[in-house]
């Protein structure tokens, strides 16, 4: 029988988590015939987006997770700037969980403990106490009040058990207070949410231990003082739960996504978990999901499956695009969505007919710099010696060279054009939005296809083009 680890709770991959699939194999096997490493962040994964936060009053500012750090806008997708992982706290194949809260604090959950930014992403602290060094699994902001937010830590005690407490701050980030009891030591948590419309009630998805490794929720109507279990049918340490939404005026209808593989699942309780039914089932990982803002429509998407829109009230779903989003995140302001530079068109994307077509905010190398702050900044200190190697990953194109950690000029590195320097000119702005990219009028598989050879090619390209600077600066005189 398969035996989970049982010291250390599994990285996430929860909703937004960062996309893993054939395209990367296929890339890499095809560098890898060509005897030529793969192009891959400084912690060795492959460039990609993973989950979009936008801040609750302000959608002019967005917050990305990528694969090598934090990319921040304040201008809508205008201009795009990095915050590098070591400057909030993180590395490795580590994927935070972030977001806004009402003052514009940014909170990221990672494994040594909350971390937050009071300036923008420019400095980072740890909150103190009994959070520190402690894995916050996962984090969530209130959508009706966002100075609050609660978070969930699993920390392992060895022997199958586990310290899963619940938290909250109501002063944006300044204090964490624990709730009340902690949770049984046998589950490990895995996402968290609060009901917008019950501040008291909070549910917990996770699994519970041995002999049977059974996926539930965990559910408290009085802010953690009392805990209720509710088993979730076809979940276990191979299939784990994780919170998609709650719907903002119900606090009983609950959407859980079931991660398996190597498809996943799509479930729905109306009664506050006590029951579900099944009512998507995917071809692949389906690592997008969205509920509008209203609670009246349900969006899910994934790599293989482009996106999938449904009512609320009745559930069944339509497909609406090609697009294979990673993330989905959907404000009232528009719908945005994590993509694949090469298949969808764009790294972070925007749409605003319910994801049938999307206008590009970033490409991959749209990163303009560092984020701009000042000069005794962690970040400032920090990521600007290491935004040299990141340049060169991404390809970035700057705009003349601002933010350059190396001096380079615009389009140094012998790149060639690509999609940011046709629309305007520079990395650093997109262009005139409103330009559909993609929309479910593609044909079949066509897109898709010269997507994933285009995607292959542009791994190969970045790579040589990696190869092509190495050998500049380490000939005799090279400048």
């Amino acid at each position: 029988m398969h035996t989970p680890a049982e010291e250390t709770p599994r990285p996430r991959r929860g909703p937004s988590a960062p996309w893993r699939g054939r395209l990367a194999l296929s890339a890499a096997a095809l560098l890898a015939a060509l005897g030529l490493a793969a192009p891959a962040s400084a912690n060795g994964r492959f460039p990609a987006a993973g989950l979009i936060a936008s801040h609750p009053s302000d959608p002019s500012r967005l917050v990305v997770r990528a694969t090598y750090g934090l990319l921040s806008t304040r201008d809508g997708g205008e201009e795009w700037r990095w915050i590098c992982e070591p400057v909030v706290g993180f590395g490795g194949n580590e994927d935070p969980m972030i977001a806004f809260l009402a003052d514009g604090t940014i909170i990221a959950g990672i494994f040594d403990g909350l971390s937050a930014s009071k300036n923008g992403g420019c400095d980072w602290s740890f909150a103190p106490g009994e959070l520190s060094d402690s894995y916050v699994i996962d984090l969530s902001a209130d959508r009706e009040d966002p100075s609050r937010a609660v978070l969930v830590i699993s920390s392992g005690l060895g022997a199958g058990r586990f310290l899963t407490q619940l938290w909250e701050t109501s002063d944006n980030a300044d204090s964490w207070t624990k709730l009340a009891v902690d949770l049984p030591e046998d589950f490990l948590a895995q996402t968290v949410d609060a009901a917008p419309s019950n501040r008291d009630r909070v549910y917990v998805s996770g699994r519970f231990g041995a002999p049977d490794y059974t996926g539930a929720l965990q559910r408290t109507d009085d802010r953690g003082a009392t805990w209720e279990r509710f088993d979730i049918p076809g979940s276990d340490d191979k299939r784990l739960p994780y919170i998609g939404a709650i719907d903002p005026a119900d606090p009983d209808t609950i959407y859980v996504r079931l991660d398996g593989d190597p498809s996943d699942a799509l479930l729905v309780s109306r009664d506050g978990g006590q029951s579900f039914a099944a009512v998507f089932e995917s071809q692949g990982d389906l690592l997008g999901f969205a509920l509008s803002p209203d609670g009246a429509t349900v969006l899910v998407s994934g790599p293989q499956d482009g996106i999938w829109r449904a009512a609320a009230s009745s559930l069944e779903f339509t497909k609406m695009s090609d697009v294979g989003a990673r993330c989905l995140t959907w404000t009232d302001a528009a719908l945005f969505a994590c993509g694949d530079e090469f298949v969808d068109g764009f790294t972070v994307g925007r749409s605003l007919d319910e994801g049938k077509s999307f206008e590009a905010l970033l490409h991959r190398d749209g990163l303009c710099g560092p984020i701009e702050c000042a000069p005794e900044s962690g970040a400032a200190s920090t990521c600007t010696d290491l935004w040299g190697a990141t340049e060169l990953t991404i390809g970035s194109r700057q705009c003349g060279d601002a933010g350059s950690g190396n001096g380079a000029a615009a389009g140094s590195g012998g790149s060639s054009a690509g999609p940011a320097e046709e629309a305007g000119g520079c990395g650093c702005k997109i262009g005139a939005p409103g330009a559909a990219i993609a929309d479910a009028a593609a044909p079949p598989g066509g897109r898709r296809a010269i997507g994933l050879a285009l995607s292959a090619a542009g791994a190969l390209a970045l790579a040589r083009r990696r190869a092509r600077s190495s050998a500049r600066k380490a000939a005799p005189g090279a400048p």
